[in-house]
C-alpha cells in the first residue's frame, strides 16, 4: 500500500465537473481543504503518513461518486481488503 498510483486528474475534474469545490468536499470529509488539494496534485504533503492519505483518498474517491478500481491503479492487488472478501 505504501506505492500506490492513482488518477489524481480524474478526482480534480470529477469534482469540478459536479461543481463541487474543494472546501466543501473537504468538510464533508472531515478532511482539511489542503488535503484535498494534496490529493488532486499527488502529493503526501498535509498527510502525517500515506496510510492516512490513502484511507482518506478512498473516502474522496466514494464521495466523488467513484469506484476505487477506476481510480486506483492496480486496487485489487494492492488492497488488502477486496483480496480477504474474495470466495475461494
Amino acid at each position: 500500500m505504501d506505492n500506490f498510483e492513482y488518477n489524481f486528474d480524474l478526482l480534480k475534474a470529477t469534482r469540478e465537473k459536479k461543481k463541487i469545490t474543494a472546501q466543501s468536499i473537504a468538510t464533508d470529509l472531515c478532511l482539511a481543504e489542503r488535503q484535498i488539494i494534496s490529493i488532486e496534485q499527488n502529493s503526501v504533503q498535509y498527510f502525517p503518513s500515506k496510510c492516512l492519505k490513502y484511507t482518506s483518498l478512498k473516502k474522496y474517491i466514494a464521495a466523488l461518486g467513484l469506484k476505487n478500481e477506476d481510480v486506483i491503479f492496480n486496487f485489487n492487488e494492492i488492497d488488502p481488503i477486496p483480496i480477504l472478501l474474495k470466495k475461494k
